[in-house]
């Protein structure tokens, strides 16, 4: 019992008014509380159930196209020769392929320097790109015999100064100059050698480097000109020659700057990885089947995960009475029966999914005969691609369309759970408004008790004087005495 009494009466009035508030609170409470709940599980359900739909409409996004279906696989017979690729505008057919040279990059050794800390000398070197004509020590005579220069590349010119004349600083600078050539130091017994490499295959980029030397001789083998390679002066051995890679397509002889042929066969991209030794190899493409398959088995995947998450949140048992918080919902039935509608309805003059072995259980859920959906993949691919991507009226492009419709933006949920939200947010507002109405229902409840207890309070004052005076009177036995 709360020990705080009325003054006059001796009533536990704050006890009496907390009990009559929380009396008439309760219920409402309750009921507010229930309500709260119920709306907050719809909105959770609406969650989960858009978020089924959009993982759904992500796996229709690789069948709603013509293209989603064109994709091609290349195989080589040899893959120490070549690999392949294919895009979805190369032809299916076989080609023979044969690698006689691969392309290879231009490399440059300077002479021999005691380390990398000897001074090379200071001046500019200019690089320029082409085609060098030049007969190597073997079988030699070593002579460099032309060069023609590339129009379209710009030459490169490399300040070499007190801050980066030695060998170490001259390779720096020609790697920051990011010019087209690679700089290392490499030791061969004899000494450092700055060797030089163009970052391209190819015969047309090989480099020509002339130099403007500080010591006032350009040509001579002492001082920055020691790099030189030009027709005026060849102080740097060519160690490798820039070549094209030499190759034939179905004996047809072709050459490539580089060991990547993206442009000799039509959506094919050849990569040469060595020379032939015996027969060529044969490189075979044809429609990737595969990534079909794997893309339809995703689409139903994702459907059969939404069909699960819309009955189980619209389930009913019987048994037990319990009910999913979409159980009776009109939107939530109404969108499962669309959907399942749009999928698995035949296609004008495509068919049916269940033409190729796709069918619907007793649960709603898909399933797939896998010999039957091989059997139709590799006998009319095209058909498999119309069933699904025929513009406007294909499983995919129809149901993409559908699903639009209610995930986006003012869509179908947008608009329940816009609704549902306000209808959570109003509840705050209703418990407010009990909130106050309470505050002034217990004022009220106090100030009538208050009064009662005030009353009570004459009420014992006046008989306990009642009682004093009566007990003053005298009684007839007592006059005797």
């Amino acid at each position: 019992m709360v020990q705080a009494t009325g003054i006059g009466s001796g009533l536990d009035i704050e006890g009496l008014v907390t009990q009559l508030v929380n009396a008439e609170r309760a219920p409402v409470e309750n009921r507010l509380l229930q309500r709260e709940t119920r709306l907050t599980s719809e909105l959770s359900a609406f969650g989960r159930l858009q978020s089924a739909l959009a993982s759904f409409q992500d796996r229709l996004a690789r069948l709603d196209s013509a293209a989603d279906f064109s994709g091609r696989n290349a195989s080589s017979s040899d893959d120490g020769v070549v690999t392949a690729s294919a895009t979805g505008e190369a032809a299916s057919a076989s080609y023979s392929v044969r690698a006689d040279q691969l392309a290879s990059a231009q490399s440059l050794a300077s002479t021999a320097f005691a380390d990398s800390a000897a001074v090379v000398g200071e001046g500019t070197l200019t690089l320029r790109f082409g085609s060098t004509d030049y007969t190597p020590a073997d079988p030699g005579p070593a002579s460099y015999n032309g060069f023609t220069v590339d129009a379209d590349r710009d030459p490169v010119t490399i300040t070499i100064d007190d801050s980066n004349n030695t060998l170490a600083g001259v390779r720096d600078a020609i790697n920051a100059a990011d010019a087209g050539v690679g700089a290392s130091i490499v030791a061969d017994g004899s000494g450092a050698r700055l060797l030089l490499t163009a970052d391209e295959t190819g015969v047309t980029n090989s480099v020509e480097i002339t130099v403007d030397d500080n010591d006032g001789n350009d040509l001579d083998a002492s001082g920055l000109s020691r790099l030189a390679f030009n027709g005026d002066a060849a102080n740097l051995e060519q160690t490798a020659a820039g070549t094209d890679a030499a190759f034939s397509i179905n004996g047809l002889a072709l050459t490539s700057a580089s060991n990547t042929v993206a442009d000799a066969v039509d959506g094919v991209s050849l990569t040469l990885r060595g020379v032939s030794e015996g027969q060529p190899a044969t490189v075979s493409v044809e429609a990737d089947r595969g990534a079909v398959r794997s893309a339809i088995e995703r689409f139903v995947e994702a459907y059969n995960g939404f069909v699960r998450t819309a009955g189980e949140l619209t389930r009913y048992d019987a048994e037990t009475g319990n009910a999913g918080p979409l159980q009776g919902d009109i939107s939530a039935r109404s969108i499962l029966d669309q959907v399942r509608r749009s999928v698995t309805d035949s296609v004008g003059g495509a068919g049916s999914l269940a033409e190729l072995g796709i069918t619907t259980g007793a649960d709603g859920t898909l399933s797939i005969d896998d010999g039957r959906l091989s059997d139709a993949l590799e006998a009319d691919l095209p058909s498999v691609a119309a069933l699904f991507s025929t513009e406007g009226t294909g499983v995919a492009t129809r149901t993409d369309a559908l699903l639009d419709g209610y995930l986006r933006s003012g869509g179908l949920f947008d608009t329940r759970t816009s609704g549902i939200q306000a209808r959570v947010d109003g509840i705050a507002d209703d418990r407010e408004a009990l909130n106050r109405r309470l505050d002034a229902l217990e004022s009220r409840y106090r100030a009538q008790f208050n009064a009662l207890d005030s009353l009570l309070a004459e009420l014992q004052s006046t008989g306990d004087f009642v009682a004093q005076q009566l007990a003053n009177i005298p009684l007839p036995g007592d006059r005797d005495n």
